[in-house]
Protein backbone atom coordinates (compact mmCIF):
# COMPACT_ATOMS: atom_id res chain seq x y z
CA UNK A 1 0.00 0.00 0.00
CA UNK A 2 3.17 2.09 -0.01
CA UNK A 3 5.59 2.83 -2.77
CA UNK A 4 7.45 5.69 -3.72
CA UNK A 5 4.55 8.03 -4.88
CA UNK A 6 2.60 7.80 -1.47
CA UNK A 7 5.72 6.62 1.29
CA UNK A 8 6.84 10.68 2.02
CA UNK A 9 2.86 11.69 2.68
CA UNK A 10 2.95 8.48 4.58
CA UNK A 11 6.08 9.40 6.76
CA UNK A 12 5.08 12.69 7.08
CA UNK A 13 1.56 11.59 8.54
CA UNK A 14 2.70 9.31 11.10
CA UNK A 15 5.42 11.78 12.53
CA UNK A 16 2.22 13.52 14.50
CA UNK A 17 -0.71 10.88 14.08
CA UNK A 18 -1.63 7.44 14.56
CA UNK A 19 -2.63 5.65 11.25
CA UNK A 20 -4.49 2.47 11.47
CA UNK A 21 -5.46 0.24 8.88
CA UNK A 22 -8.31 -2.19 9.16
CA UNK A 23 -8.95 -4.58 7.09
CA UNK A 24 -13.01 -4.48 5.71
CA UNK A 25 -15.58 -6.53 3.95
CA UNK A 26 -17.15 -3.45 2.70
CA UNK A 27 -16.30 -2.31 -1.22
CA UNK A 28 -15.00 1.21 -0.53
CA UNK A 29 -12.14 2.51 1.08
CA UNK A 30 -12.73 5.31 4.00
CA UNK A 31 -11.36 6.96 6.53
CA UNK A 32 -12.19 7.64 10.54
CA UNK A 33 -10.34 10.22 12.22
CA UNK A 34 -10.76 11.37 15.63
CA UNK A 35 -8.34 13.23 17.91
CA UNK A 36 -4.97 12.29 17.12
CA UNK A 37 -5.42 9.11 15.58
CA UNK A 38 -7.10 7.63 12.28
CA UNK A 39 -8.32 4.04 11.27
CA UNK A 40 -8.43 3.78 6.95
CA UNK A 41 -10.50 0.88 6.44
CA UNK A 42 -9.12 -0.98 3.38
CA UNK A 43 -11.45 -3.61 0.82
CA UNK A 44 -9.61 -6.96 1.64
CA UNK A 45 -10.22 -8.15 -1.98
CA UNK A 46 -9.61 -4.75 -3.58
CA UNK A 47 -5.61 -3.74 -2.02
CA UNK A 48 -5.56 -0.73 -4.43
CA UNK A 49 -2.67 1.74 -3.54
CA UNK A 50 -4.24 4.87 -5.25
CA UNK A 51 -7.82 4.32 -2.86
CA UNK A 52 -5.15 4.24 -0.10
CA UNK A 53 -3.07 7.50 -0.71
CA UNK A 54 -6.99 9.11 -1.29
CA UNK A 55 -7.99 8.43 2.45
CA UNK A 56 -4.63 9.46 3.08
CA UNK A 57 -4.78 12.64 1.86
CA UNK A 58 -8.14 12.81 3.50
CA UNK A 59 -6.46 12.71 6.94
CA UNK A 60 -3.93 15.42 5.56
CA UNK A 61 -6.29 18.18 5.11
CA UNK A 62 -7.75 17.46 8.48
CA UNK A 63 -4.27 17.99 10.35
CA UNK A 64 -4.14 21.11 8.56
CA UNK A 65 -7.32 22.23 10.06
CA UNK A 66 -8.83 22.83 7.06
CA UNK A 67 -12.68 21.93 7.95
CA UNK A 68 -14.56 23.54 4.95
CA UNK A 69 -17.72 20.71 6.22
CA UNK A 70 -17.57 21.16 9.16
CA UNK A 71 -17.43 25.24 9.22
CA UNK A 72 -20.31 24.89 6.57
CA UNK A 73 -22.17 23.19 9.05
CA UNK A 74 -22.12 24.62 12.16
CA UNK A 75 -22.77 28.23 10.42
CA UNK A 76 -26.16 25.96 8.98
CA UNK A 77 -27.14 25.29 12.07
CA UNK A 78 -27.03 28.69 13.28
CA UNK A 79 -29.87 29.89 10.59
CA UNK A 80 -33.16 28.61 11.11
CA UNK A 81 -33.71 29.04 7.34
CA UNK A 82 -30.78 27.57 6.29
CA UNK A 83 -31.43 24.28 8.33
CA UNK A 84 -34.77 23.90 6.68
CA UNK A 85 -33.16 23.78 3.18
CA UNK A 86 -29.94 22.53 3.99
CA UNK A 87 -29.75 18.82 5.04
CA UNK A 88 -26.59 17.53 7.29
CA UNK A 89 -26.54 14.68 4.31
CA UNK A 90 -25.95 17.76 1.98
CA UNK A 91 -22.96 19.73 4.16
CA UNK A 92 -21.50 16.29 4.19
CA UNK A 93 -21.17 15.74 0.90
CA UNK A 94 -20.52 19.73 -0.15
CA UNK A 95 -17.33 19.23 3.03
CA UNK A 96 -16.28 16.04 1.15
CA UNK A 97 -16.39 17.50 -2.12
CA UNK A 98 -14.46 20.52 -1.78
CA UNK A 99 -11.73 18.33 0.74
CA UNK A 100 -11.62 16.19 -3.07
CA UNK A 101 -11.21 19.72 -5.04
CA UNK A 102 -7.88 20.43 -3.08
CA UNK A 103 -7.04 16.97 -3.08
CA UNK A 104 -6.93 15.69 -7.29
CA UNK A 105 -4.08 17.75 -7.97
CA UNK A 106 -2.01 16.60 -5.33
CA UNK A 107 -2.86 13.16 -6.09
CA UNK A 108 -2.04 13.60 -9.46
CA UNK A 109 1.34 15.57 -8.34
CA UNK A 110 2.18 12.43 -6.55
CA UNK A 111 1.86 10.47 -9.95
CA UNK A 112 -1.51 8.61 -10.10
CA UNK A 113 -4.31 8.96 -12.92
CA UNK A 114 -7.10 10.94 -11.58
CA UNK A 115 -9.14 8.08 -12.94
CA UNK A 116 -8.54 6.50 -9.92
CA UNK A 117 -9.06 9.10 -7.55
CA UNK A 118 -12.90 7.95 -7.09
CA UNK A 119 -14.14 4.41 -7.51
CA UNK A 120 -17.00 5.81 -9.70
CA UNK A 121 -15.21 7.93 -12.03
CA UNK A 122 -17.10 6.44 -14.72
CA UNK A 123 -20.45 7.60 -13.24
CA UNK A 124 -22.09 11.01 -14.67
CA UNK A 125 -23.06 13.07 -11.37
CA UNK A 126 -25.92 14.83 -13.21
CA UNK A 127 -27.74 13.26 -15.64
CA UNK A 128 -30.92 14.19 -17.83
CA UNK A 129 -33.26 13.22 -15.53
CA UNK A 130 -32.20 14.63 -12.44
CA UNK A 131 -32.22 17.91 -13.85
CA UNK A 132 -35.49 17.30 -15.40
CA UNK A 133 -37.02 16.50 -11.67
CA UNK A 134 -35.02 20.21 -10.69
CA UNK A 135 -36.74 21.63 -13.50
CA UNK A 136 -40.20 20.07 -12.45
CA UNK A 137 -40.17 20.87 -8.76
CA UNK A 138 -37.42 23.77 -7.61
CA UNK A 139 -39.97 26.44 -8.30
CA UNK A 140 -44.21 25.94 -8.36
CA UNK A 141 -46.14 28.97 -8.62
CA UNK A 142 -43.68 31.14 -7.00
CA UNK A 143 -42.95 28.52 -3.63
CA UNK A 144 -39.32 27.04 -3.92
CA UNK A 145 -38.85 23.61 -2.73
CA UNK A 146 -36.42 22.77 -0.26
CA UNK A 147 -35.91 19.66 -0.92
CA UNK A 148 -35.15 20.77 -4.76
CA UNK A 149 -32.86 23.81 -3.61
CA UNK A 150 -30.83 21.06 -1.74
CA UNK A 151 -30.44 19.11 -4.27
CA UNK A 152 -29.68 21.51 -6.58
CA UNK A 153 -26.85 22.63 -4.20
CA UNK A 154 -25.98 18.95 -4.38
CA UNK A 155 -25.75 18.27 -7.60
CA UNK A 156 -23.66 21.64 -8.79
CA UNK A 157 -20.65 20.68 -6.21
CA UNK A 158 -20.93 16.91 -7.35
CA UNK A 159 -20.32 18.27 -10.81
CA UNK A 160 -17.31 20.69 -9.93
CA UNK A 161 -16.00 17.90 -8.08
CA UNK A 162 -15.71 15.52 -10.42
CA UNK A 163 -12.35 14.76 -12.04
CA UNK A 164 -13.64 13.00 -14.75
CA UNK A 165 -15.94 16.15 -15.91
CA UNK A 166 -18.69 14.32 -18.00
CA UNK A 167 -19.50 15.40 -21.40
CA UNK A 168 -23.18 16.27 -20.45
CA UNK A 169 -21.87 18.79 -17.21
CA UNK A 170 -21.30 22.14 -19.68
CA UNK A 171 -25.22 21.55 -20.48
CA UNK A 172 -26.40 20.70 -17.09
CA UNK A 173 -24.76 23.40 -16.04
CA UNK A 174 -26.47 25.58 -18.22
CA UNK A 175 -29.61 24.40 -17.02
CA UNK A 176 -28.71 24.80 -13.54
CA UNK A 177 -28.02 28.40 -14.27
CA UNK A 178 -31.06 28.96 -16.02
CA UNK A 179 -32.96 27.25 -13.42
CA UNK A 180 -31.39 30.22 -10.78
CA UNK A 181 -28.70 32.64 -12.09
CA UNK A 182 -28.59 34.14 -8.37
CA UNK A 183 -27.74 30.59 -6.58
CA UNK A 184 -25.40 29.40 -9.39
CA UNK A 185 -23.63 32.60 -9.01
CA UNK A 186 -22.96 32.22 -5.20
CA UNK A 187 -22.21 28.03 -5.39
CA UNK A 188 -19.77 29.09 -8.65
CA UNK A 189 -17.82 31.98 -6.61
CA UNK A 190 -17.60 29.82 -3.45
CA UNK A 191 -15.61 27.02 -5.82
CA UNK A 192 -13.78 29.25 -7.65
CA UNK A 193 -12.48 31.48 -4.24
CA UNK A 194 -11.89 27.46 -2.63
CA UNK A 195 -9.97 26.51 -5.55
CA UNK A 196 -7.12 29.34 -5.20
CA UNK A 197 -6.89 28.29 -1.66
CA UNK A 198 -3.57 26.69 -0.94
CA UNK A 199 -3.24 23.23 0.78
CA UNK A 200 -2.00 24.44 3.55
CA UNK A 201 -2.81 27.06 6.28
CA UNK A 202 -0.01 29.70 6.23
CA UNK A 203 -0.32 29.85 9.83
CA UNK A 204 -2.06 28.97 12.82
CA UNK A 205 -3.84 32.21 13.18
CA UNK A 206 -5.08 33.21 10.06
CA UNK A 207 -8.68 31.24 8.35
CA UNK A 208 -8.91 32.18 4.65
CA UNK A 209 -10.48 28.31 4.18
CA UNK A 210 -13.28 29.40 6.72
CA UNK A 211 -13.80 32.62 5.29
CA UNK A 212 -14.69 30.78 2.09
CA UNK A 213 -17.37 28.43 4.11
CA UNK A 214 -18.49 31.90 5.66
CA UNK A 215 -19.51 34.00 2.81
CA UNK A 216 -21.10 30.96 1.43
CA UNK A 217 -23.08 31.00 4.07
CA UNK A 218 -23.47 34.78 3.68
CA UNK A 219 -24.33 34.94 0.11
CA UNK A 220 -27.18 31.68 0.73
CA UNK A 221 -28.99 33.67 3.75
CA UNK A 222 -29.24 36.77 1.74
CA UNK A 223 -30.79 34.88 -1.42
CA UNK A 224 -33.64 33.30 0.80
CA UNK A 225 -34.38 36.56 2.00
CA UNK A 226 -37.84 37.44 0.57
CA UNK A 227 -38.40 33.97 -0.97
CA UNK A 228 -41.06 31.40 0.14
CA UNK A 229 -39.91 27.91 0.70
CA UNK A 230 -41.54 25.22 2.06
Amino acid sequence: MIDKRNEKLWNELNKEHSITVELTDKPNYAVYSINNESIVYVTKNNLDIASFTHELLHIDIRLKEIYFGTSFELLVRESAELSGIISKELTEHFGNCMSHILMLPKFIEFGFDKKEFISDYNVNKCTKNEIQDLKDNFKIRGIYNSQAIDFYIGKFIAIKADPKQHINYPKSLSELKKLDSDLYNILDKCVSSWKNMPFVKENLWDDDHGSVSFELYQNLCEWTENKTIR
